[in-house]
């Protein structure tokens, strides 16, 4: 079946599965009851959530992970000049907190127009091993289809989150101008860290935005879908390992026998010489929180064609763990994390809801590759003849 309708996808970014109560969010809630509501398969994945989200195919296919790659010539430099990097060093020195120095780089990166992206803080050093990724799909993405068939859409990603409501407010303006409105909001994510998910402070937002999708599904016409979705949940963390320290007490340095990207979740390593190699994964096997994947573990988690990027060996903290200090925190570790290797403990949602026909899912567990195509399904546009996710309407 295929059906045409305006649509508005709100991406609540970091909204976990275990936050649907009917005392937090009784509208997301009483929608969750329905056949129109499915729970999505969890990545382990960065960047390739959203290519997943924008293409229909996995990341096998695609082969975009991270966010950032591994560029050992250090050629094809990204940054301006010395001067970025000098700069970068004095405000990273002088930022009293994580936040603060994120923001600070945020404003010098763009200044300089160099590609920021997700907010880090990969010491100035080592800025040209590991340049921003530039996406680039071989296949045609959700916005090539769009735009080839004249289907005006915008996508909105506010910085603040005091800006979220506003754009709530417009979306019912943006409709008349454009039929498809693209909104992720980020507060869920950036509080669910720094507060942890199970704190006041995030039900106290999830139910503020809980409130706003409902005032949003009022103002909706009968011409409207409304799609809420995340691209995962957040797991409160229990514990930290210091992995570099670790490491450097068995007599192993960083950039004289490795080299790794360091993420709270996991550590991506590159060696120098094999002997090398041999002796850390001797010296990481005897960690008890945590492991190094295997061959198995990589093809099961969809990377195994990708493993360069994803480092020689590559090391998975377990779930409510985290790897502190790293390139995403250094002053003080994380309440909340997602981005685990085998994700048990929530699943992002998937929700999509109209004011005038009960729209059905297929099934009520699925994955990313499957958003894509249901929007060309909700749009009646034709499924391109690659696309490795099927449609999920009935």
């Amino acid at each position: 079946m295929r059906i045409t309708y305006k649509v508005v996808l709100i991406w609540l970014d970091a909204f976990s599965d275990r936050y649907i109560h009917p005392k937090n969010c009784p509208f997301i809630y009483r929608l969750s009851k329905g056949d129109s509501f499915a729970k999505i398969r969890p990545l382990f994945a960065y960047e390739g959530i959203k290519a997943c989200f924008d293409t229909g195919l996995p990341i096998s296919v695609h082969k975009i992970w991270g966010g950032h790659i591994f560029n050992s010539s250090s050629h094809g430099n990204w940054t301006k000049s010395n001067l970025f990097k000098k700069v970068l060093r004095l405000i990273d020195k002088i930022s009293p907190t994580d936040d603060v120095n994120k923001i600070l780089r945020y404003f010098w990166f763009k200044m300089n127009k160099v590609q920021y992206g997700t907010p880090h803080l990969i010491p100035a050093c080592l800025i040209d091993l590991f340049p921003r990724i530039e996406k680039k799909y071989v296949y045609k993405d959700l916005y090539q289809m769009l735009m080839e068939h004249d289907i005006r859409y915008v996508w909105k990603e506010p910085k603040l989150m005091v800006e979220e409501p506003f754009l709530f407010k417009r979306i019912p303006e943006l409709l008349k101008r454009y039929d498809v409105v693209f909104a992720k909001l980020n507060s869920l994510d950036r509080l669910g860290h720094k507060y942890g998910p199970l704190s006041n402070v995030v039900k106290q937002r999830v139910k503020y935005l809980d409130g706003l999708l409902y005032w949003l599904a009022k103002k909706l016409t009968k011409r409207d879908v409304l799609i809420i979705m995340s691209e995962h949940g957040m797991a409160p963390v229990k514990h930290h390992i210091d992995l570099l320290s670790f490491l450097k007490k068995r007599g192993f340095h960083f950039g004289h026998h490795y080299v790794g990207f360091i993420g709270a979740t996991y550590a991506a390593f590159w060696f120098k010489e094999e002997k090398y190699k041999n002796l850390i994964k001797n010296a990481l096997k005897t960690l008890d929180v945590g492991k190094l994947l295997t061959r198995q573990d990589k093809v099961s988690l969809g990377i195994d064609r990708i493993s360069k990027e994803c480092g020689d060996e590559t090391f998975v903290i377990k779930e409510h763990y985290v790897i502190f200090p790293e390139f995403y925190h250094w002053r003080s570790p994380p309440k909340g994390m997602h981005g685990y290797a085998f994700s048990k403990y929530d699943m992002p949602i998937f929700l999509i809801q109209s004011n005038t026909s009960s729209i059905k899912l297929i099934k009520d567990k699925i994955d990313f590759i499957n958003i894509m195509p249901t929007f060309l399904q909700l749009l009646d546009l034709p499924l391109l003849p690659n696309l490795k996710g099927k449609p999920l309407l009935v």
